[in-house]
Parts: structure tokens; C-alpha cells; sequence
């Protein structure tokens, strides 16, 4: 479980997004994972041990080059994740925006199609 401190950044940081995104912000949770998604775009966020948050964004699927079957990309920002200080977490809120805006590489790393 969180202690106060670093809940209360993540909950701090994450508060302007809905507002940003014009409302159109939808949050679940499956199991350990949280997901936030605006259209079509997805960002997974997970606790990574005891000092750091994974995070896992998925564009919207489109159609494969070579096999010309459905696929789903999955990008990175930083394959070590983000710290779970306030300046990390503020620093996921803004690549999350980022992402949901449309930026894809070089600012984030291709790593896998669903």
C-alpha cells in the first residue's frame, strides 16, 4: 500500500487531467493496474516496487503493414518508469497528456503491438 505522501502527489498530479482533456477522461482499474483513456488512447500505470510507477501507453489499433491484421502499439517513455516522488508523478501526468494529444516517437519508444 501507498503512505499519504506519495498518494497524495499522484492524486495531485492527476487532477488537472480531466480538466485538460475537456472531460473526456475515463478511468478503471483491473487487478493492480489503473487505466486512464481519452478517445481511442490508453495509458496502464502500475506501482513498479516500492519506488517507482510503470507506465504502458497503447495508441488506438490500426492496420499492420505487413500481415494487414488489427494490431494495437504499445509505447514507453522511459523503460525504468517514473519515480514515486511529486516531480515524478507530475512528469507522468505530463507524458500522459502528451500522449493523448497525438506525440508518439521519438518522445516515446515503440515496444510491442497487442
Amino acid at each position: 500500500m501507498l503512505d499519504s505522501a506519495p498518494s497524495h502527489w499522484l492524486v495531485e498530479a492527476l487532477a488537472p487531467l480531466d480538466g485538460a482533456l475537456g472531460g473526456g477522461l475515463r478511468f478503471s482499474r483491473e487487478g493492480s493496474s489503473a487505466r486512464w483513456s481519452h478517445g481511442d488512447h490508453t495509458a496502464i500505470v502500475e506501482l513498479s516496487g516500492l519506488d517507482r510507477i510503470a507506465a504502458r501507453f497503447v495508441a488506438p489499433p490500426s492496420i499492420d503493414a505487413v500481415s494487414g491484421e488489427p494490431a494495437t502499439p504499445e509505447y514507453l517513455r522511459d523503460e525504468r518508469g517514473y519515480p514515486l516522488t511529486a516531480a515524478g508523478c507530475e512528469r507522468l501526468v505530463t507524458d500522459m497528456l502528451a500522449f493523448f494529444s497525438g506525440t508518439r516517437e521519438p518522445v516515446f519508444t515503440f515496444i510491442a503491438t497487442r
